[in-house]
């Protein structure tokens, strides 16, 4: 399956993305000394919260076919920046009180495997083309 996301500048920012599924999604960066509402997160924010709300649908997903009951869990994801790029992406889960220590150990590791982690933590080709 490919997916396109499209952006279509215009005269400053935000840069508004318009997805193939029909969803528009917009990103805002404030140029250096500039003040003002931001219309949306940052970029490298988005990525942020890609892993997290990936992290929690790929625990929901194993977790259902389980037949255990997830509700309440708590995925927040803390980025570490050096200068203007993330250095580390630090996942915080917070699972609910009923799982026992089993659950938990194999969830661990199944957060791991969501397809926004795995792009992150391994290389992915990028290509740019120009037209």
């Amino acid at each position: 399956m490919n997916t396109r996301a499209t952006v279509t500048t215009g005269p400053g920012l935000p840069s508004r993305v318009e997805m193939d599924s029909g969803i528009t999604l917009t990103f805002d960066q404030p140029t250096e000394g500039e003040v003002r509402d931001l219309e949306g997160p940052s970029s490298t924010a988005g990525v942020s919260a890609a892993l997290a709300s990936c992290t929690a649908v790929t625990l929901n997903i194993y977790a259902s076919r389980k037949g255990w009951d997830l509700e309440g869990l708590e995925v927040s994801v803390e980025t570490e920046y050096e200068g203007p790029n993330p250095k580390l992406f630090r996942v915080e889960v917070a699972f609910p009180g009923h799982l026992d220590g089993e659950q938990i150990e194999r969830l661990e590791r199944i957060a791991t495997r969501c397809p926004v982690h795995r792009i992150i933590a391994e290389p992915t080709a990028i290509e740019v083309r120009t037209a």
